[in-house]
């Protein structure tokens, strides 16, 4: 299994939350509200892509309307192979992060 960047697992988690409503426009706008960043609809596609093609993420095409010109939106749903890749990432970040607390409050201690 590949590890997850922080930017993948960001998207991951945000399909897995949007559920029925992941696209590219909701994808980025929720990023954009939770991160803080500004994210351009190329670097998100190309992150959609490469999760694709991992198999972590599969995408099908809504109804067409006219509102967008008779085209149909792309949907995004996260696949088994995608909650366990996050489930990995969860784990490897508790145990990285497992004591910060305690090795903070040292920090802290021995520099007063």
């Amino acid at each position: 299994m590949k590890l997850l960047t922080r930017h993948e697992e960001h998207v991951l988690l945000t399909i897995l939350k949007l559920e029925d409503n992941a696209y590219l426009v909701t994808i980025k706008k929720y990023l954009e509200d939770h991160t803080s960043k500004d994210l351009s609809f190329g670097t998100l596609y190309v992150s959609l892509q490469r999760l694709v093609k991992m198999r972590y993420v599969r995408h099908y095409l809504g109804e067409a309307t006219s509102k967008r010109g008779g085209k149909a939106i792309k949907y995004y749903s996260i696949t088994k192979a995608g909650l366990r890749a996050l489930e990995k990432a969860r784990q490897i970040q508790e145990s990285i992060w497992n004591g910060f607390s305690q090795l903070a409050y040292k920090v802290q201690d021995s520099h007063e």
